[in-house]
């Protein structure tokens, strides 16, 4: 279980339509999220791509 799962796949896949609109089902702190999701999030707020890091 230490692998990390992107908080936005993980509501999309396990949480129903009217939950993901819940105030109940957000959580603020720290997350994971894949570069697909991090890349839209980025857009959407108007923040500059973020550069990958080294492993």
């Amino acid at each position: 279980m230490d692998e990390l799962v992107c908080i936005d796949c993980w509501r999309r896949d396990n949480l129903s339509f009217a939950q993901r609109l819940d105030p109940a089902f957000i959580t603020p702190g720290p997350v994971h999220r894949c570069p697909m999701h991090l890349a839209l999030r980025d857009d959407l707020l108007g923040r500059p791509a973020q550069a990958p890091e080294a492993a």
